[in-house]
Protein backbone atom coordinates (compact mmCIF):
# COMPACT_ATOMS: atom_id res chain seq x y z
CA UNK A 1 0.00 0.00 0.00
CA UNK A 2 2.81 2.40 1.01
CA UNK A 3 3.96 1.49 -2.80
CA UNK A 4 0.99 2.12 -4.10
CA UNK A 5 0.94 5.96 -2.48
CA UNK A 6 4.40 6.68 -3.61
CA UNK A 7 3.49 5.63 -7.11
CA UNK A 8 0.59 7.95 -6.86
CA UNK A 9 2.69 10.58 -5.66
CA UNK A 10 4.63 10.26 -8.46
CA UNK A 11 1.83 10.43 -10.58
CA UNK A 12 -0.03 13.73 -9.01
CA UNK A 13 3.84 14.99 -10.04
CA UNK A 14 3.59 14.00 -13.54
CA UNK A 15 0.40 14.90 -14.31
CA UNK A 16 1.59 18.68 -12.83
CA UNK A 17 4.20 18.58 -15.12
CA UNK A 18 2.30 17.81 -18.04
CA UNK A 19 -0.34 20.54 -17.28
CA UNK A 20 2.97 22.78 -17.33
CA UNK A 21 4.06 21.99 -20.67
CA UNK A 22 0.79 22.59 -22.26
CA UNK A 23 0.41 25.34 -20.33
CA UNK A 24 4.16 26.64 -21.49
CA UNK A 25 3.48 25.47 -25.14
CA UNK A 26 0.32 27.04 -25.29
CA UNK A 27 1.42 30.73 -24.17
CA UNK A 28 4.91 30.35 -26.71
CA UNK A 29 2.39 29.11 -29.66
CA UNK A 30 0.46 32.31 -28.88
CA UNK A 31 3.60 34.61 -28.80
CA UNK A 32 5.29 33.51 -31.23
CA UNK A 33 1.73 33.68 -33.28
CA UNK A 34 1.60 37.13 -32.64
CA UNK A 35 5.13 38.45 -32.99
CA UNK A 36 6.59 36.51 -35.81
CA UNK A 37 3.38 34.93 -37.72
CA UNK A 38 4.52 31.66 -36.82
CA UNK A 39 3.00 28.72 -35.16
CA UNK A 40 3.79 25.78 -33.52
CA UNK A 41 2.67 22.56 -35.51
CA UNK A 42 2.80 20.17 -33.17
CA UNK A 43 0.98 22.18 -30.58
CA UNK A 44 -2.53 20.15 -30.74
CA UNK A 45 -1.02 16.94 -30.81
CA UNK A 46 1.32 17.30 -27.83
CA UNK A 47 -1.43 18.98 -26.24
CA UNK A 48 -3.62 16.43 -26.66
CA UNK A 49 -1.58 13.78 -25.81
CA UNK A 50 -0.37 15.60 -22.55
CA UNK A 51 -3.87 16.30 -21.39
CA UNK A 52 -5.54 12.53 -22.02
CA UNK A 53 -1.92 11.11 -19.85
CA UNK A 54 -2.77 13.86 -17.28
CA UNK A 55 -6.44 12.92 -16.78
CA UNK A 56 -5.50 9.41 -15.93
CA UNK A 57 -2.60 10.17 -13.77
CA UNK A 58 -4.87 12.39 -11.88
CA UNK A 59 -7.59 10.10 -11.46
CA UNK A 60 -6.77 7.77 -8.84
CA UNK A 61 -5.99 10.32 -6.31
CA UNK A 62 -9.65 11.71 -7.06
CA UNK A 63 -10.98 8.31 -6.61
CA UNK A 64 -9.48 7.87 -3.33
CA UNK A 65 -10.56 10.79 -1.95
CA UNK A 66 -13.48 10.14 -3.57
CA UNK A 67 -13.46 13.51 -5.46
CA UNK A 68 -14.94 12.84 -8.66
CA UNK A 69 -18.86 14.20 -10.17
CA UNK A 70 -21.64 12.51 -8.11
CA UNK A 71 -25.06 13.34 -8.54
CA UNK A 72 -26.06 12.83 -5.34
CA UNK A 73 -29.26 15.03 -5.40
CA UNK A 74 -31.79 12.40 -3.56
CA UNK A 75 -29.16 9.55 -2.40
CA UNK A 76 -29.01 11.41 1.00
CA UNK A 77 -32.20 11.77 1.54
CA UNK A 78 -32.66 7.46 1.41
CA UNK A 79 -32.60 5.16 3.61
CA UNK A 80 -29.00 3.70 4.91
CA UNK A 81 -29.44 0.38 3.31
CA UNK A 82 -30.15 1.86 -0.10
CA UNK A 83 -26.93 4.32 0.29
CA UNK A 84 -24.96 1.22 1.35
CA UNK A 85 -26.37 -0.46 -2.02
CA UNK A 86 -25.26 2.40 -4.19
CA UNK A 87 -22.04 2.77 -2.63
CA UNK A 88 -21.54 -0.93 -3.46
CA UNK A 89 -23.08 -0.33 -7.09
CA UNK A 90 -20.43 2.22 -8.20
CA UNK A 91 -17.72 0.42 -6.69
CA UNK A 92 -18.32 -2.48 -8.63
CA UNK A 93 -18.92 -0.44 -11.43
CA UNK A 94 -16.11 1.43 -11.34
CA UNK A 95 -14.14 -1.45 -10.85
CA UNK A 96 -15.91 -3.14 -13.90
CA UNK A 97 -15.23 -0.28 -16.08
CA UNK A 98 -11.74 0.76 -14.79
CA UNK A 99 -10.64 -2.71 -15.07
CA UNK A 100 -11.72 -2.90 -19.03
CA UNK A 101 -9.68 0.63 -19.72
CA UNK A 102 -6.93 -0.68 -18.08
CA UNK A 103 -6.85 -3.19 -19.86
CA UNK A 104 -7.07 -2.40 -22.94
CA UNK A 105 -5.07 1.04 -22.19
CA UNK A 106 -2.23 -2.05 -21.62
CA UNK A 107 -2.64 -3.39 -24.95
CA UNK A 108 -2.63 0.22 -26.58
CA UNK A 109 0.42 1.14 -24.22
CA UNK A 110 2.58 -2.06 -25.10
CA UNK A 111 1.52 -1.95 -28.70
CA UNK A 112 2.77 1.89 -28.86
CA UNK A 113 6.15 0.64 -27.31
CA UNK A 114 6.67 -2.05 -28.95
CA UNK A 115 7.00 0.10 -32.42
CA UNK A 116 7.97 3.16 -30.48
CA UNK A 117 4.93 4.99 -31.89
CA UNK A 118 5.46 8.76 -32.79
CA UNK A 119 3.46 11.62 -33.47
CA UNK A 120 2.30 12.76 -37.10
CA UNK A 121 2.60 16.01 -36.25
CA UNK A 122 6.07 17.57 -37.93
CA UNK A 123 8.79 17.10 -34.84
CA UNK A 124 7.77 13.78 -34.54
CA UNK A 125 7.75 13.25 -31.03
CA UNK A 126 7.01 9.73 -28.79
CA UNK A 127 3.69 9.50 -27.91
CA UNK A 128 4.44 5.87 -26.58
CA UNK A 129 5.32 7.77 -22.90
CA UNK A 130 1.50 9.18 -22.69
CA UNK A 131 0.03 5.61 -23.59
CA UNK A 132 2.15 4.15 -20.51
CA UNK A 133 1.15 6.80 -18.25
CA UNK A 134 -2.71 6.44 -19.34
CA UNK A 135 -2.50 2.66 -18.43
CA UNK A 136 -0.78 3.24 -15.35
CA UNK A 137 -2.89 5.81 -14.16
CA UNK A 138 -6.13 3.53 -14.57
CA UNK A 139 -4.86 0.32 -13.33
CA UNK A 140 -3.92 2.95 -9.91
CA UNK A 141 -8.06 3.28 -10.06
CA UNK A 142 -8.31 -0.04 -10.12
CA UNK A 143 -6.37 -0.47 -7.36
CA UNK A 144 -7.59 2.37 -5.75
CA UNK A 145 -11.38 1.23 -6.26
CA UNK A 146 -9.93 -2.80 -4.87
CA UNK A 147 -9.10 -0.90 -1.41
CA UNK A 148 -12.07 0.55 -1.23
CA UNK A 149 -13.65 -2.33 -1.54
CA UNK A 150 -11.42 -3.88 0.74
CA UNK A 151 -12.25 -1.03 3.59
CA UNK A 152 -16.35 -1.84 2.74
CA UNK A 153 -16.06 -5.35 3.78
CA UNK A 154 -13.75 -4.50 6.65
CA UNK A 155 -16.69 -2.15 7.59
CA UNK A 156 -15.13 1.02 7.15
CA UNK A 157 -17.84 3.06 5.09
CA UNK A 158 -18.00 6.26 4.34
CA UNK A 159 -21.87 5.94 3.55
CA UNK A 160 -22.45 6.68 7.25
CA UNK A 161 -20.52 9.93 7.21
CA UNK A 162 -22.71 10.76 4.27
CA UNK A 163 -26.25 10.94 5.91
CA UNK A 164 -25.72 14.24 7.21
Amino acid sequence: MRAQRQIERLAIFLCAVALFVIMAVGALDIVLGEVFGSYLPFKVDLSGMLLAASLFLAWPLAQRNREHIQVDLFLRHFPLRLRQISRWLSLLCGLLVFGLIAYGAWNLALDSVAIREVSAATLGFPIYPAKVACALGATLVVGVLLQQIWGELRGRTAVDEDAT
